[in-house]
């Protein structure tokens, strides 16, 4: 199986590897990533669950959602990184044919990430079954090109969203760390004992996906002042991206003073699954991966699309949430005073965030990884 080397891609892989070898212990599965990408610390006691990991050159085709083309025509330095990454991606190639001569796969598993179109070339031209998977409503750009090639194409989302073949698609869900799930009030009480926050604390998670997000961390720094005026049990978690972390801290030390014990800032954590726990609300952006997350622990959520990322996926994913009422949407150029009318509108309203959680929680498909095994393993099998 491929992915990139980010959380959002290794933690359904191994999700799923769990699955393929409880489904059939003898399973070998092997991993292949991208050359040069770094393993996340917390990761490399759970990635023991590879049989095998290989490491192969590849290469990234940069674009940015909403440019025009007179942009990308005279934008010459992500041209000369495309160009460059042209000709990785075709040594990749060569590697992974001789790879999967020697590996001898029955099934290919492409989660995305750039490393998947050497892996999926390869593996169509050597006549290996191809199965892709795409968390977002807008398939990423890797799966688009080798998805051509694929038997089939499971899907984080509903099948309506994607332009597969007809025939060719399963909407699974999203594999998810096996640590999840639903939060009940006595597990939401653990979690916050673990955290050391107290029990009858009202606790608002403030995440921006794994990097972080500088807009959403200055929206969250200037209604904070008010928040804590508002409501004097409020807690704010705020997972700011490692970049940030520091500066983030810093600038709520200074706009809260001695109520900034009310805060904790974090750049990364291994556990979010425990602070989303611990949370009765979340402000959060609209990835795939963190709306099936929280989906299956029963979260009242506040998604704030990140509107510059490739294909406007994250927009998408926020219009399914819309459809269904099943979190608030709030645009990433909403003024401080809306968000802050937003987000008040919640914490005062118990019931408005039950009634959030339990739509969203209807949305959640909890066992995608044990789904996604089944399939691999009849392709696997013809």
């Amino acid at each position: 199986m491929t992915g990139g080397g980010s959380g959002g891609h290794i933690t359904p892989l191994l999700s799923l590897a769990h699955a393929l070898k409880k489904a059939a212990p003898g399973n070998r599965v092997i991993y292949i990533g991208q050359q040069g990408e770094q393993l996340a610390t917390h990761l490399e006691k759970r990635f023991e669950v590879f049989d095998e990991a290989h490491y192969i050159p590849a290469g990234k085709f940069r674009r940015y959602h909403g440019e025009s083309v007179l942009a990308h025509l005279v934008d010459f330095r992500t041209i000369t990184m495309n160009a460059r990454d042209l000709f990785r991606t075709l040594s990749g190639i060569g590697y992974a044919r001789k790879l999967l001569k020697k590996i001898r796969p029955d099934v290919v598993f492409c989660k995305g990430g750039f490393v998947g179109v050497p892996v999926g070339i390869a593996a169509y031209l050597q006549k290996i079954p191809l199965v892709t998977h795409d968390s977002d409503t807008v398939p990423g750009l890797a799966n688009r090109i080798v998805g051509r090639f694929a038997q089939f194409h499971a899907t984080g989302m509903p099948a309506r969203f994607y332009k597969y073949p007809e025939g060719s698609v399963k909407y699974v869900g999203i594999p998810l760390d096996e640590r999840i799930k639903p939060v009940t009030p006595s597990l939401q009480a653990h979690y916050k004992k673990q955290l050391k926050i107290p029990s009858s604390s009202l606790v608002v998670l403030v995440g921006g996906a794994g990097m972080g997000s500088r807009d959403i961390n200055n929206s969250i720094l200037t209604i904070a002042p008010e928040l804590i005026k508002q409501f004097s049990k409020l807690h704010i978690i705020h997972i700011a991206g490692q970049a940030h972390e520091i500066d983030v801290a810093k600038k709520y030390r200074a706009v809260l003073r001695a109520q900034s014990q009310k805060v904790r800032v974090l750049g990364f954590t291994p556990d979010f699954y425990r602070y989303t726990g611990a949370a009765d609300l979340v402000i959060s952006r609209a990835g795939a991966t963190t709306i099936a997350e929280l989906g299956a622990q029963k979260k009242a959520l506040i998604a704030i699309p990140a509107p510059h990322l490739t294909g406007g996926h994250q927009l998408k994913n926020a219009e399914e949430l819309e459809k269904h009422q099943a979190a608030l949407v709030i645009p990433n150029d909403a003024t401080a005073d809306e968000l802050l009318g937003v987000v008040a509108n919640l914490l005062e309203h118990a019931t408005s965030r039950r009634r959030l959680a339990e739509k969203l929680g209807k949305l959640a498909k909890t066992d995608a990884a044990d789904e996604l095994a089944r399939i691999l393993t009849k392709v696997a099998s013809k």
